[in-house]
């Protein structure tokens, strides 16, 4: 097979059956359960040769292939069939060392199970199959799999690679040319001119259009919403509005805009027509979503930013006038007392009063009085109107992107409509009837002039402020953007959601609308009891007056010889420099399979495999390619820039990170830590020197002038990371917090999570809790949290002075179906976690829906606060996992270490790839020091000292100073493979 062929990795081809050494029980009795029928089959042969063709009989069945190497399965399964059969323990497995035999003994698998040979017949009914899938869209690595299950259903023995390969290459070649064909005729004149332009460099420019579409923003300035509003209006203007193609699926475009942003200019001229324009029409399709997402968030920034120095410039005259102000009260007091006590006997005149005030200091005092007064009155509204003639240079523009508003925003339109007609001159000023219930306070006062005429100024300023709310909240939104979008858009389609409405309940595990107020009742009735049959026993709370009272709560001391035994470990811990451990943990885990060309069939270019693991350590640590290639002998900055742009990507970190994690989940250490299914997660800062839409403000640790990004990681029992994000630090840490638990795609179970205080809302709690995660943060100021009942008239017993307030059940029950629709549609990730929850957590008070959910939210709350109060191992568990998060923080800071530890480029997805690149590298020393500890505490063992799983539960796994993350690289020539 020609390498153009060759578009699926290793690991999508066929291989030996890989089972985890830790098969479940629920497994074994699924796929390794055998009938009286099997095992009347088996029997039938030598009784030496029972367990492996036991072991293939069930590998044909579940997997359709024979099971190769047989001696590496699990022991557990040999063990599990061994005693369905009867047969006593045994180390290794017979098998026919004559072929002979061995083929007799599959050809007897083959038919006892009614399956068959792939042949030419069942070759042409899945190429006819392949042809059906690629015309709705299927794309070719997941027919690979669609394929494998298409012959198992009809109990087809599974091809080699290369057939099933040639089959979805032809298959996808000959759908997508026809596609490509489709899109290419569909082109007007106009529009492929257009994207010739796009892909041509202009006369004196360096770069195409099409190489700027591709660029993150960087912060929003002036500036840099023109360049993006120039942007969006280039794509606009190619006429991609009016382009139709039928047949063609929005996977299949999303497919498309992946490989043309991987492509140059250059590399797209280079191909055929059709796939050259089919390629830049998903492109500019898909550019346009996201310039519109980009624009609505460089106008949030911008806002914020006016705000922030209106604010600032505000309180600091607030302060400088503030003494000055007081002086002038004194002045003009003492002279009103003056005037009051004027003796009767003395004719008043201004002369005689000049003679006991200063003239000069009282009138000064007069002026700084007003001046005060109008400060406090409209100064933050003034600061705010000095920046309008800014503001205007790009908001002329922005008033005309294609907005829509939900039922009850049509003043906001209006007022949109005013401004494109003012602009155009088809109005002279404002109308009397002009809108202006969205204008905030503070430029109310500014909002009429003497002539009692609206301000124009004031107006315009006061809707790009309601501009900004209602775009988050979803009152405002764009339907040809890709986030910003109507809120149900966002969920499961109607039609999607009318398939599944039935049985929505059953599959998120809750009850029936009309027993949802009922269920809740009860389960939070059982809770307070059972909180009020725990308090008197538990000292951390009591209830003095009405009012909580909380105290320290006991520590817990770790066994006496967990200080000892630490210090051993990390003592007896070798040094490793990082490349050696990565090669060391990919030849145990084999997660460098897992990088695969975006393309699916380009060759592996020479010296792959140190140069794949050089880029990925140039990225974790932050050295960039530029510095890690002087630090290596041999390796070129192109030959690790072309790995970094066709091998390393969000998709391939995240498979190789769960490769790591799946492994190191099955280490027994591990278990002793934790079973996997409790998570915490949390955000760690890092400074940022580029400008960048993602860098925010962070004066806690960053100064008021200083910007800031975020990693916001997930983080098991086990101390692995399966989730990482990339967030700005302005938003609170809580709309993150589904995002990891909803994408892991590790073996690991999440059932609890846990946050600190910033990872909590109402609404977390609600969609945690339809989600099926029980989610126990560690709130600050616990004390003084509202407390919910959800009945007024039952009596809670020692808890009813603190449930002052009634969650209203009777909304939850009324929005109960919309609620479930939500829930599903986060289920099946029809949008990211953080859009939907932003969009709910920003709808309220005023939307029923995000009424429903904080409702929810405070019943749930409620019970898990009763709980914290009187369960000390709850509290011990939170405080434990947050502890361990807080502790891997230390890690990233020691790897992280090139540029002093502060980001130097503001694109997204370069920023995405370090942390993603930071999460493996963390997760690869833990597995290499979770294998290490296990051996230095084997050899403790043996020379006769104890070492129990209660001391060791206690141990870090994630101890650093060993690894040594700097210096010259790869000085050992030797590779693993």
């Amino acid at each position: 097979m020609t390498p153009h062929e060759q578009f699926l990795s290793r690991r999508q081809r066929y291989q030996p059956i890989a089972l985890p050494p830790d098969v479940s029980e629920e497994d074994l009795a699924k796929d390794w359960t055998l009938s009286d029928a099997d095992r009347a089959e088996v029997g039938k042969h030598s009784k030496h040769f029972r367990l492996s063709l036991a072991i293939q009989l069930c590998a044909v069945r579940v997997y359709g292939r024979f099971f190769t190497p047989i001696q590496d399965i699990s022991p557990r399964i040999t063990n599990y069939l061994g005693s369905q059969l009867g047969l006593p323990p045994a180390l290794r497995i017979h098998v026919p060392q004559r072929e002979a035999t061995a083929l007799e003994h599959r050809q007897h698998i083959l038919g006892y199970l009614g399956f068959h040979k792939f042949d030419e017949d069942v070759q042409g009914a899945l190429a006819t199959w392949l042809a059906q899938q690629a015309q709705g869209g299927g794309l070719p690595e997941a027919l690979f799999p669609q394929a494998e299950h298409y012959l198992l259903e009809r109990r087809i023995l599974l091809p080699g690679p290369s057939v099933l390969e040639r089959l979805i290459i032809q298959s996808c070649a000959a759908v997508h040319g026809q596609l490509f064909e489709t899109m290419l005729q569909r082109l007007t004149p106009e529009l492929r001119q257009a994207i010739d332009h796009v892909l041509t460099v202009p006369e004196g420019a360096q770069r195409s259009a099409f190489a700027t579409l591709k660029d993150y923003p960087p912060a929003a300035t002036i500036s840099s919403i023109q360049a993006y509003l120039h942007r969006y209006h280039t794509v606009a203007e190619t006429g991609i509005d009016v382009f139709e193609a039928p047949g063609v699926t929005a996977a299949f475009l999303d497919y498309l805009f992946t490989l043309a942003k991987r492509y140059s200019t250059a590399d797209l001229k280079r191909f055929a027509e059709p796939k050259r324009y089919a390629l830049m029409l998903a492109f500019l399709l898909e550019t346009r979503k996201q310039l519109l997402d980009h624009l609505v968030t460089m106008h949030d920034q911008y806002m914020l930013e006016m705000c922030r120095h209106a604010k600032h410039s505000h309180e600091q005259q607030h302060r400088e006038l503030r003494k000055r102000h007081k002086r002038a009260i004194d002045v003009v007091l003492e002279a009103t007392a003056l005037l009051l006590d004027w003796p009767a006997a003395c004719a008043f005149s201004q002369e005689a009063l000049w003679q006991q005030v200063d003239e000069g200091k009282l009138r000064g005092s007069l002026v700084d009085l007003r001046t005060f007064q109008r400060l406090e009155e409209r100064g933050y509204g003034d600061r705010l109107l000095a920046r309008y003639p800014s503001l205007r240079k790009y908001f002329a523009g922005f008033v005309h992107l294609p907005f829509a508003a939900k039922p009850g925003n049509e003043p906001v339109l209006r007022a949109l409509e005013i401004i494109r007609q003012l602009d155009a001159g088809v109005l002279k000023k404002l109308p009397p009837n002009t809108p202006t219930v969205f204008v905030p306070p503070e430029l109310r006062r500014a909002l009429h002039d003497q002539a009692a005429q609206l301000n124009r100024n004031a107006w315009e300023t006061g809707l790009a402020l309601a501009l900004k709310d209602a775009l988050r909240s979803g009152d405002l939104y764009l339907p040809q953007s890709k986030q910003h979008v109507s809120f149900w858009d966002l969920t499961l389609n109607e039609l999607h959601w009318q398939e599944v409405r039935t049985t929505a309940c059953a599959t998120l595990h809750q009850p029936p609308p009309q027993e949802a107020k009922t269920v809740l009742t009860q389960q939070f009735h059982e809770a307070t009891a059972l909180a009020q049959h725990r308090f008197a026993s538990d000292p951390f709370a009591e209830i003095q007056a009405g009012k909580l009272q909380l105290h320290r709560d006991e520590t817990v001391a770790p066994p006496a010889a967990v200080p000892a035994l630490q210090k051993v470990i990390e003592a007896r811990l070798p040094l490793i420099r990082i490349e050696r451990l990565l090669m060391d943990v990919d030849h145990l885990t084999h997660f460098s399979r897992h990088f695969t060309p975006v393309h699916g069939h380009a060759a592996r270019p020479p010296q792959f495999y140190r140069t794949l693991l050089a880029a990925l350590i140039s990225q974790a640590t932050n050295l960039g390619v530029v510095s890690m290639s002087a630090s290596v002998q041999g390796l070129t900055v192109d030959m690790l820039r072309r790995v970094l742009q066709e091998f390393i990507r969000e998709d391939t970190l995240t498979a190789a990170n769960a490769e790591i994690v799946n492994l190191h989940h099955a280490l027994p250490l591990s278990a002793i830590h934790g079973a996997g299914t409790l998570s915490s997660s949390d955000a760690q800062r890092f400074g940022i020197r580029a400008s960048s839409l993602l860098a925010s403000y962070y004066p806690r640790y960053y100064g008021y002038y200083e910007k800031a990004i975020g990693i916001y990681t997930h983080i098991s029992d086990q101390s692995a990371v399966f989730g990482t994000q990339v967030i700005s630090c302005s938003p609170r840490e809580a709309l993150y917090v589904l995002d990891g638990l909803l994408a892991n795609n590790t073996i690991l179970q999440i059932r609890e999570h846990t946050t600190d205080t910033h990872g909590y809302t109402e609404m977390v709690f609600a969609l945690c809790h339809l989600l099926g995660f029980y989610f126990m943060p560690r709130i600050r100021d616990l004390k003084d949290q509202q407390l919910y009942r959800v009945d007024r008239a039952y009596d809670y017993g020692v808890f009813t002075p603190l449930l002052t307030k009634t969650a209203d059940l009777r909304i939850v029950e009324e929005q109960w179906e919309e609620m479930m629709r939500v829930a599903l549609s986060l289920k099946q990730r029809t949008a990211p976690a953080h859009v939907i929850v932003e969009r709910l957590t920003n709808s309220f008070p005023s939307d029923r829906l995000s009424k429903a959910f904080t409702n929810l939210g405070r019943v749930i709350k409620t019970q898990y606060i009763l709980r914290y109060l009187t369960d000390r191992e709850l509290r011990r568990t939170v405080q434990l996992q947050l502890n361990k998060g807080e502790y891997r923080h230390k890690l990233p800071r020691r790897i992280f270490f090139a540029n002093q530890g502060e980001f130097t480029t503001g694109d997204y997805e370069e920023i995405m790839n370090k942390a993603s690149c930071l999460s493996l590298v963390s997760n690869a020393i833990l597995y290499w020091n979770t294998l290490k500890i296990t051996e230095i505490v084997d050899q403790l063992r043996a020379q006769g000292d104890e070492v129990d799983e209660a001391t060791l539960a206690h141990i870090s796994l994630l101890p650093f100073k060993h690894v040594i993350p700097n210096g010259t690289y790869f000085i050992e020539e030797r590779e693993p493979r």
